[in-house]
């Protein structure tokens, strides 16, 4: 299996940061069919057959980590990277 981590600065603050990355982490599982592990802390574990992912948020950083078979590596890993960096930083922009 192939990890990689992606980290996505923010100075929003955990609370917040939660708020608006819960959202995106749940349509991620709807369009993955990905299943949500533990849906109520600051860290989201999101599993299926070839994949395992956690969302780890903090205060000034959301790191994600993303575990795919060797498959699915080949396949999909692009896919899942531009979607991160398309969603991510914009939600977690800081309002000026």
């Amino acid at each position: 299996m192939a990890d990689k981590t992606y980290r996505f600065g923010h100075r929003l603050g955990g609370e917040e940061a939660r708020r608006r990355i819960r959202p995106v982490v749940e349509d991620l599982c709807r369009t993955y069919g990905l299943n949500l592990e533990t849906p109520a802390t600051d860290r989201l574990s999101l599993t299926r057959s070839g994949v395992t992912a956690d969302v780890a948020i903090g205060d000034q950083e959301v790191a994600v980590r993303v575990e795919l078979n060797w498959f699915l590596e080949k396949s999909i890993r692009k896919q899942v990277e531009d979607r991160l960096h398309q969603l991510f930083p914009e939600v977690l922009k800081s309002p000026d």
